[in-house]
């Protein structure tokens, strides 16, 4: 393994969850309570930050399902 690099996520991340497919990341942090969102590069691994989402209160868990 390599590392792909580095990406600034949320203060104190508790959580993290690749979708079913590995093409997004979330991390929640659990300081900030917000949701940070990546997409994830097929070919190369590195991460692009996206949006983010206000979740309330020290997140603990992070769940991703396919529809």
């Amino acid at each position: 393994m390599t590392a792909a690099g580095r990406v600034s996520t949320e203060a104190v991340p508790s959580a993290f969850s690749l979708d079913p497919e590995a093409k997004f990341l979330y991390a929640a942090g659990s300081e900030t309570g917000v949701l940070a969102s990546y997409s994830i590069n097929g070919d190369s691994g590195e991460l692009t930050p996206m949006e983010t989402y206000p979740v309330g209160k020290r997140p603990m868990e992070v769940q991703t399902t396919s529809l």
